[in-house]
């Protein structure tokens, strides 16, 4: 893909992210501004608010998607929202889905649109990636690690993952506990239990240790030759 082609690719989709989160952002606020006039209590109030229809769960979770096709888009800041505006259930369903199918087609269906990362700590782990004597666990691995751009797990996916059906296995694997740690902190920090929220966020430290497991797999590759 010519760069006058992904400019023109990406300036599409990220008009259709804008315009996705302003009708989302509309449609929730009225939602929310009715049931205050209906409700006293928070929690009644924040349970009937993320009871939604299936028509919302599907915007939501296409918005999703098409925002993983942008390289460095926060995804994490749509999938925490998820937690928020469906609860952490729902939330879990929708991401599970939604990052699955978002981080498949980038890996699989359109790998020439994406840039290699450059030679910072994302680029550090591609690198990792590559030389990891375990390739399906390093590529759940990347996946399971909060925050961290999916561009980089889907760009080494591509390199070392040739089998489709065994990659969109991967990916929903991967996308497990993430979108489990999206899902809950987002939905925990709306109802304010902090009790919970600390044990997510110690989960959430857990997983940035994964990056340390992948980068160790490689040097005991590169010792062993």
């Amino acid at each position: 893909m010519s760069k006058r082609q992904r400019t023109i690719f990406f300036g599409i989709i990220t008009a259709l992210v804008v315009l996705m989160i302003v009708f989302i952002g509309w449609h929730f606020h009225r939602q929310l501004t009715t049931l205050f006039a209906q409700f006293n209590s928070r929690s009644a109030l924040i349970d009937r608010f993320q009871r939604h229809q299936p028509i919302d769960m599907l915007t939501f979770t296409l918005l999703l998607i098409i925002v993983i096709l942008l390289p460095g888009a926060p995804v994490s800041v749509f999938a925490i929202a998820a937690g928020v505006c469906f609860g952490h259930w729902t939330a879990l369903v929708l991401n599970a889905i939604a990052i699955t199918v978002g981080n498949f087609s980038v890996a699989s269906l359109l790998p020439e649109i994406w840039h290699h990362p450059s030679q910072h700590s994302t680029g550090r782990l591609y690198q990792d990636l590559l030389k990891i004597r375990h390739p399906s666990l390093g590529i759940v691995l990347g996946y399971a690690i909060p925050f961290v751009p999916s561009t980089v797990i889907n760009l080494a996916a591509k390199r070392l993952i040739h089998s489709r059906a065994r990659l969109i296995v991967l990916c929903f694997i991967g996308s497990l506990p993430t979108s489990a740690l999206y899902a809950f902190g987002g939905d925990l920090a709306l109802r304010g239990d902090v009790k919970h929220l600390i044990f997510v966020i110690l989960l959430a430290i857990l997983l940035f240790g994964l990056g340390w497991v992948i980068h160790h797999d490689r040097h005991k590759e590169a010792t062993l030759n």
